[in-house]
């Protein structure tokens, strides 16, 4: 493992925290790690996008969507991922791979229902999905 991509996952690993506290943490940690600093549309490829945001306030808009200029069609973040298709918060999402990764034997999703709050349905649909995307599938 070279110097850079240790020092990369040193970064993760201490930011993956405060991604477990907010929305918009866990929001802006998954959009770092996924695109850097050139967001990119996850359908075309194009990278001339923008972040939708509240007319009246400026601010991001609440679902944290995108805008691809090239395909004219919206994304977030969860797009092609593991995410896609759940409502479940980010931050939930970001504290289950955090302990699924921290956690020597495995974390099961009772565990992840206590500590999150979400149904055991839910957490046991994010511990499969978890469990697919680690297995590098």
């Amino acid at each position: 493992m070279n110097p850079r991509n240790e020092k990369d996952s040193l970064e993760v690993v201490r930011l993956l925290p405060r991604a477990c506290t907010d929305e918009v943490a866990a929001v802006e940690f998954l959009e770092k790690q996924r695109w850097g600093d050139s967001p990119a549309c996850p359908r075309c490829g194009d990278t001339d996008v923008r972040q939708l945001r509240d007319r009246a306030s400026g601010e991001r808009s609440k679902r944290f969507l995108w805008y691809c200029r090239g395909c004219g069609r919206q994304h977030t973040v969860r797009i092609g991922t593991v995410f896609e298709d759940s409502r479940i918060p980010l931050r939930h999402w970001c504290f289950a791979f955090w302990a699924a990764c921290a956690s020597k034997k495995g974390v099961s999703a009772l565990q992840i229902r206590r500590q999150t709050g979400v149904s055991y349905k839910s957490a046991l649909f994010m511990m499969h999905r978890i469990r697919y995307a680690m297995a590098g599938y």
